[in-house]
């Protein structure tokens, strides 16, 4: 909505001059500050929401890279230690350090799962939070100005 009103200059030809400016219709119910903050909650929910879920993701990647890591029987990283206690020296180093990587692959194996069904409880919290706040926007908002209404979805596989 356009609006016209009185801005005299300091000049006295400019003492009766007039402007216009664009203010939001006081009338437009997308505009009432209950549809904006709910719409706000809501967006503020879906984001959390795809974060957490991509933070699941990118754990189960990981936790199936470990266990890559860790299928690796475990009589071939007993015969590598013995071979490091024979062998000495550089190769000894390097095989020692495998070794340490395949026993904190077994450490994350066990933890990573923990780590993941907290984020899986926060996941449900922030889809709770969602679907209140998508409540309260059909219940505020016009169907024309309601925005994105899909639920989100979160894939792990």
């Amino acid at each position: 909505m356009t609006e016209t009103y009185w801005c005299p200059g300091p000049w006295p030809w400019q003492w009766f001059r007039t402007c216009t400016r664009e203010v939001p219709d006081p009338s437009d119910p997308c505009n009432a500050p209950a549809c904006v903050e709910a719409k706000k909650r809501r967006d503020r929910a879906r984001a959390s929401y795809k974060a957490i879920c991509e933070g699941l993701r990118l754990l189960n990647t990981i936790l199936k890279v470990l266990r890559g890591v860790t299928s690796i029987p475990i009589w071939i990283i007993v015969a590598l230690a013995i071979v490091a206690a024979i062998v000495g020296g550089g190769v000894a180093v390097i095989i020692w350090a495998f070794i340490a990587v395949y026993a904190v692959c077994w450490y994350l194996t066990f933890v990573i799962p923990i780590i993941m069904s907290a984020l899986a409880l926060e996941l449900g919290k922030q889809q709770n939070e969602f679907n209140k706040a998508s409540e309260d926007v059909l219940k505020e908002c016009p169907e024309r100005c309601r925005g994105d209404v899909s639920i989100p979805e979160c894939r792990v596989d």
